[in-house]
């Protein structure tokens, strides 16, 4: 990577590498110089994919280029732009972005670096285009109220205006009400109550009743709240009676509740959400583990294998030195087995630390499965252990690397053969089955009717040197391999297992392109 900043600035590299806004860094020529952990996170694009491209290629939509081109050069001339715009992610998806450019020159006065900040507004935007439709409905909502407005005179109770709707509710003509005192109307007529509530609300200048029967000139009753405050204007009393039909409030608080249980549901979702966020800083811890795992057993793996090939040959020799019968031939041998125990371990851990390179070709696994069978049937035979093969017919075709689904093939086999150790069948099942995403898909099945697996050591089945065979039996890393193998060919891998009942391993594959489309 360019050094972007001097030795002493190794707080503001820190600040850049741990800034949550994408920040990257391009040269004069547009190529990625530097790109955070924030920019990772963002556009999804690891650090070394992006280190050396050009910005048009990563994140830059199509219909973008231009205005990026153009922007670029003002920047290069002004020194700094600020604008919003959109960016494309790695898996397709485009997204709102702020942007702010800055160029960093030298001493000369010629671009060292152009500094870019990208931070993702989508999440922004939707939110104040939720807000503002919030506040559209709400104020449609509040113009549409079905209220009555009535104004009193303060001192002496009459009706001094009253609103359109309320002349509906009531039946009455605007001159009908204007100028008639309050209890002279609809339910109001008891002259005593209305009198005492009206000399309430001068002493309080505040009242409110949640549940009024209101009845119209025409005799119908409407059930309303009524809110009266008292004020004073233009140096007179007035008094402002809302009344509303309890309905509309009904329904609001119908919605609220509504939008409660919305509510509780998004906050469900959002700890759904972050535990599936720490499964996934989980997986990533996992993944670093194995890299600089791998990055071990890389580098101590020839200086290991020589010694024990040493260790292994002499102690040979020194073997077969001895009689068949002699006492001294035992701790020889002894040996010779944990010599041969630590190569396999160590050849283990450079098959699951390293990502070799597949050599894809169309697979019938129907074939593959005999060959593997064949190939391990002398082992099985052993172990006492019957083979039922159920292929189903027509099975589609996969696209795969051999070698590695052979050896994905005989891990299974072998962890059903051990678990069957006084015999039993082994059912090896093929049919055509479902991608979880939609799509054709092969299914594999390996059934035995072994031992099983206690149900708490299932999750733990899949982590790296975990095994429930017993101690010097297994190094705990075939299955972690095989799940490895099944994802780089885009499948899936799964074990149902009950303790006394036996397990079953499936393994779906996506159908090859041609076939799918032949199906469809």
């Amino acid at each position: 990577m360019t050094k972007l900043f001097p030795d002493n600035s190794e707080i503001a590299i820190e600040l850049l590498n741990n800034s949550p806004d994408a920040m990257m860094a391009l040269s004069s020529s547009g190529e990625v110089v530097y790109w955070n952990k924030g920019a990772e996170h963002t556009f999804g694009y690891s650090r070394d994919e992006a280190l050396g491209r050009q910005l048009s290629e990563l994140i830059i939509p199509a219909d973008r280029l231009e205005e990026e081109e153009k922007f670029f050069n003002e920047v290069i001339h002004s020194g700094y732009s600020s604008f919003e715009s959109q960016r494309r992610k790695k898996d397709g998806s485009v997204i709102d972005v702020e942007i702010s450019t800055k160029v960093i020159r030298n001493d000369q006065g010629l671009v060292k670096y152009v500094l870019s900040s990208k931070r993702d507004s989508t999440e922004r935007k939707l939110a104040r285009e939720a807000l503002r439709s919030s506040e559209v409905r709400y104020r449609r909502l509040f113009e549409s109220a079905r209220d009555g407005i009535l104004i009193l005179n303060g001192s002496s109770g009459e009706i001094v205006d009253v609103n359109p709707y309320l002349i509906e509710m009531l039946c009455y003509s605007r001159e009908e009400l204007l100028g008639k005192e309050l209890w002279e109307i609809g339910t109001f007529r008891d002259i005593a109550a209305s009198k005492a509530a009206f000399m309430e609300l001068q002493a309080r200048d505040y009242v409110r009743y949640d549940d009024l029967p209101l009845q119209s000139s025409k005799g119908k009753i409407s059930h309303v709240e009524v809110v009266a405050n008292g004020y004073v204007e233009d140096q007179h009393r007035v008094v402002q009676c809302n009344i509303r039909d309890i309905t509309p409030r009904q329904l609001a608080e119908e919605n609220l509740l509504q939008t409660n249980q919305r509510l509780e549901k998004a906050v469900a979702d959002l700890h759904a959400k972050t535990s599936e966020l720490a499964t996934m800083t989980q997986q990533l811890w996992q993944a670093s583990k194995l890299a600089t795992m791998g990055e071990l057993a890389a580098s101590v793996a020839h200086e290991l294998n020589n010694p024990l090939a040493t260790i292994s040959l002499h102690t040979e020799l020194l073997a077969n030195s001895f009689a068949a019968d002699d006492p001294g031939r035992k701790p020889l041998l002894v040996i010779e087995q944990e010599v041969a125990r630590m190569a396999s371990l160590v050849s283990n851990l450079l098959v699951f630390s390293r990502r070799s390179h597949q050599q894809l070709s169309t697979l019938n696994i129907c074939d593959e499965l005999t060959s593997t069978l064949d190939f391990i049937q002398y082992h099985l035979r052993g172990y006492n252990i019957d083979i039922v093969k159920d292929y189903a017919c027509g099975l589609p075709t996969v696209q795969g690397d051999r070698e590695q689904l052979r050896q994905v093939f005989v891990n299974l086999i072998t962890n059903a053969s051990d678990a069957m150790p006084r015999g039993g069948t082994l059912t090896v099942r093929g049919r055509i089955g479902a991608m979880p995403a939609g799509g054709q898909a092969l299914v594999i099945e390996f059934s035995d009717t072994g031992t099983g697996v206690q149900t708490g050591d299932l999750p733990k089945l899949w982590e790296p040197f975990f095994t429930t065979k017993p101690e010097g039996k297994g190094t705990g890393l075939g299955l972690a391999i095989c799940r490895r193998t099944v994802e780089e060919h885009r499948g899936t891998i799964e074990i149902e297992t009950r303790p006394g009942k036996g397990t079953t391993v499936r393994i779906t594959l996506p159908a090859t392109a041609v076939e799918r489309e032949a199906v469809a």
